[in-house]
């Protein structure tokens, strides 16, 4: 026999004396000659009972062993290349396998992922085995950690159950991530805003990842792929669609599109997709700006910006694409591109997909279309909307002006007053442009606004009349009839000889004088009255068509005028009565204290009284209300054929502003 050393004796000493505590605690220990199971533990929680020959063994706790598989080989390393999986082996205090119990797997996330990723798994059937998958969280990180399992498992003797874990140190070993065999088929050309499946294969180690999942982004320079990032599947394939559309312009078509496939750590793969050139369908009008336009030398626009776009079978607009732009239907003087040009213009559209070109107005007033035509196919055309080309020029004998209401209460009360309306159109009655300013002045009360523009309609065209107002004020003239200039230049009237609409020499026209405001309504002009001062000095007659001896003696330009006389009216009325009555019908005057017409809008009211107490009366009054006028107004008081003789009739004048005059007429024979 050999000697034994200091540890050999050591370690035996220490097994006699845990032999000997054992059988003095044999409840604790599960039976004689075992060493005490350790709860948690990683070892196998048996030891022998002797020093040689003891087979005695016995677990006093419940235990979970824990280890790592690389395939069927234990291993401390895990790496996304292979298969790791944790096996936990759970056995209650006999050393017996713990068959369907829920084992609890846990690391640091940041470390490791489970497959389950809840890391609960179920011991088997047979072992008491619990099994699961272990994934690196990053393929590029080489730490080290701590894998924990645990279960609570009841004592074989029953029992409230003991919470048991095992623990297992690990290694995880960096994954060299490639990719390879990106598929963009790209040997054919993919049509204009077509689509095309995409893929690529991610390597770890020089091996498909078919266990561990990667995370691919793809991306093009033009167009889109959808899904952008996309997770591998069971066989390292990372598959999307690629869309060759685009919201900028000009967009995919014509163009090699790169489509690029990346992961975090590995270098990117990128390949080529051929575009086709997309196909012009359509040219669509899509505006004139502004779509009336007036003569040259008129005061309102001449120049249209005739805009088209275009498109191709799906409405996305094209550049680049030539055109042809022509005038159809387009009177003499009109001209496309560039002043005096009538012959076709050529265009290329820009990134909107647009071309746009002006067209300028001429000497007579017409309508007109552009087309427009695809160079490269003829058979794609369009026309523009009409184009509407008007003079605009007001002329003297297309104007007016009127009052709402020739007859105010205005002589003894201030703020009172009335609309006054200015119509103008040029000398084919077209209207005058939108914007065209028109003067006012008075010589009694004020003009709100004294200056107006022509405003244009709901559809955009020119309503070609200006309107203002005349509120009283001030001083009133003593007859209280105020004079109302309205001008505004324009061009003077003139007979088209040889109808090409502009005026040519020796032609007639109406040469006109200075405008000027007839206050005193002479017809002629008079010192002190305000006129409009031009240069003329001609010999001409005077009257509405100017002040005396101020023309030029040849056609142009003018000041077109027109003279409202709008009266200023008292509320109290003169009513005057014949010297006799009759019972018949009976005719009186109704004015105002100038002898003017009445406010209008004034009523007239009659009622019949008898003489006797046992007769009757009654009559009527035409006309009720006080018409639109200046002068006085001519009534007839209408008696009931029951009026006799002797009988009144009571006659009652009512202002708007409530003024009541009161007459009484008597019947006579």
């Amino acid at each position: 026999m050999q000697p034994l050393s200091r540890d050999d004796m050591t370690n035996k000493l220490t097994g006699t004396l845990m032999v000997f505590a054992c059988s003095l605690l044999i409840s604790a220990c599960g039976g004689g000659g075992g060493s005490p199971g350790t709860v948690g533990g990683t070892g196998s929680g048996t030891t022998n009972g002797g020093t040689s020959g003891g087979t005695n063994t016995t677990v006093s706790v419940p235990k979970i062993t824990l280890s790592l598989f690389n395939g069927a080989t234990v291993t401390s390393s895990i790496n996304a290349s292979g298969v790791t999986t944790a096996q936990a082996t759970v056995v209650d205090d006999k050393n017996n396998p713990v068959l369907g119990k829920l084992v609890t797997f846990s690391g640091d996330p940041t470390l490791i992922t489970f497959n389950p990723v809840s890391g609960a798994v179920l011991t088997n059937a047979v072992t008491g085995i619990a099994t699961i998958q272990i994934t690196p969280a990053s393929l590029s990180s080489g730490s080290g950690g701590t894998l924990s399992a645990a279960a609570t498992v009841v004592p074989s003797t029953g029992g409230t159950g003991i919470l048991t874990s095992g623990t297992t140190d690990y290694q995880l070993s960096p994954a060299n991530l490639t990719l390879s065999a990106l598929d963009i088929q790209s040997t054919t050309a993919l049509a204009a805003y077509g689509t095309r499946a995409v893929s690529v294969t991610a390597n770890i180690n020089g091996i498909a990842a078919t266990n561990t999942p990667v995370r691919i982004t793809f991306s093009a320079s033009c167009g889109t792929v959808t899904p952008a990032t996309v997770t591998t599947d069971g066989t390292g394939k990372a598959a999307s669609t690629y869309t060759a559309n685009s919201t900028t312009t000009p967009g995919c078509a014509g163009t090699n599109v790169n489509i690029t496939a990346a992961a975090t750590s590995a270098q990117p793969l990128s390949g080529a997709i051929a575009v086709q050139p997309t196909l012009a369908t359509n040219i669509q009008f899509v505006s004139a700006t502004p779509q009336l336009i007036y003569l040259v030398g008129s005061v309102g626009a001449t120049q249209s910006q005739v805009s088209f776009k275009v498109v191709d079978s799906s409405g996305n607009p094209l550049q680049n694409q030539p055109m042809s732009l022509s005038l159809t239907n387009a009177a003499p003087g009109v001209s496309l591109g560039t002043i005096g040009n009538r012959s076709a213009v050529a265009a290329t559209s820009n990134s909107a997909g647009v071309v746009t070109v002006p067209v300028f107005s001429g000497s007579i007033p017409t309508s007109l279309q552009v087309n427009a035509v695809l160079v490269s196919d003829p058979s794609v055309n369009s026309k523009s909307n009409t184009l509407l080309v008007a003079s605009g020029v007001p002329v003297q004998s297309a104007t007016s002006i009127a009052a709402k209401e020739l007859s105010i209460e205005g002589f003894y009360v201030d703020g009172v007053s009335t609309n006054i309306t200015f119509s103008l159109a040029d000398r084919q009655g077209n209207p005058v442009p939108v914007g065209t300013s028109v003067n006012f002045v008075t010589n009694s009360g004020v003009m709100i606004p004294a200056t107006c523009v022509v405003p244009a309609r709901s559809d955009g065209t020119s309503t070609s009349t200006c309107t203002t107002s005349i509120r009283s004020q001030g001083t009133r003239p003593i007859n209280g009839r105020v004079a109302i200039l309205a001008y505004t230049p324009g061009e003077e009237d003139f007979v088209d000889a040889n109808g090409n609409n502009v005026y040519d020499a020796g032609e007639i026209f109406t040469d006109l004088g200075n405008a000027y405001r007839d206050d005193n309504f002479s017809n002629t002009f008079d010192t002190g009255e305000f006129v409009v001062p031009r240069s003329g000095a001609v010999a001409c007659a005077g009257g509405s068509n100017g002040r005396l001896d101020t023309c030029d003696g040849v056609w142009g330009a003018a000041d077109v005028r027109g003279l409202q006389m709008v009266v200023f009216a008292s509320g109290a009325a003169t009513i005057s009565l014949p010297a006799t009555s009759r019972s018949g019908n009976v005719g009186f005057t109704v004015a105002d204290v100038n002898g003017n017409s009445m406010p209008t809008g004034t009523t007239i009211a009659v009622a019949g009284r008898t003489a006797s107490a046992t007769g009757s009366c009654s009559a009527t009054v035409t006309p009720a209300i006080i018409p639109n006028r200046v002068g006085s107004v001519r009534a007839t008081v209408i008696p009931a054929p029951t009026c006799v003789a002797g009988d009144f009739i009571d006659i009652t004048v009512t202002s708007p502003g409530g003024v009541i005059t009161p007459q009484t007429l008597t019947l006579t024979p």
